[in-house]
């Protein structure tokens, strides 16, 4: 078994869709691999998001989340393998970083660059997710 559980970061951009195909492709070599799929949303906060817009936009950016994960588990539905999705609220390298370590996983797949624009080789959270991790990191470009 070359990888037991692989957790992919996944934003639905271009790139977490192309991180997506190659986790497929690693997953699909052996059944037993379990294949993850996390998004981590960030909500934004100042003085004046409180009370009830606070929990507006926090149900919004939720529900975005959600969304992004439905997109994943449409690409996902014809693999074999165990999957899971998740959404989870932070800063998106510590949560990724986290939740890979407390879940046990032994690859993070991610994208070189996310949603947010930058066009550099690699993007803030990648660069930061291959830094700091304990465990081997595929980076697609």
């Amino acid at each position: 078994m070359l990888f037991s559980k692989i957790l992919v970061s996944y934003d639905d951009s271009q790139l977490s869709k192309k991180a997506l195909a190659k986790a497929i492709e690693l997953a699909k070599l052996d059944e037993q691999t379990v294949l993850d799929v996390l998004n981590v949303v960030t909500i934004p906060t100042n003085q004046f998001i409180v009370g009830d817009v606070y929990r507006e936009v926090r149900e919004s950016t939720f529900k975005y989340g959600n969304e992004v994960v439905a997109n994943a588990e449409e690409l996902l539905s014809d693999l074999a393998n165990v999957t899971h999705t998740f959404v989870e609220e932070g800063q998106p390298v510590r949560t990724i970083l986290t939740f890979a370590q407390e879940n046990d996983y032994d690859l993070i797949v991610i994208g070189s660059r996310g949603l947010s624009g930058v066009k550099e080789f690699l993007g803030s959270v990648s660069h930061g997710v291959v830094q700091r991790s304990n465990i081997p990191v595929l980076i697609v470009k």
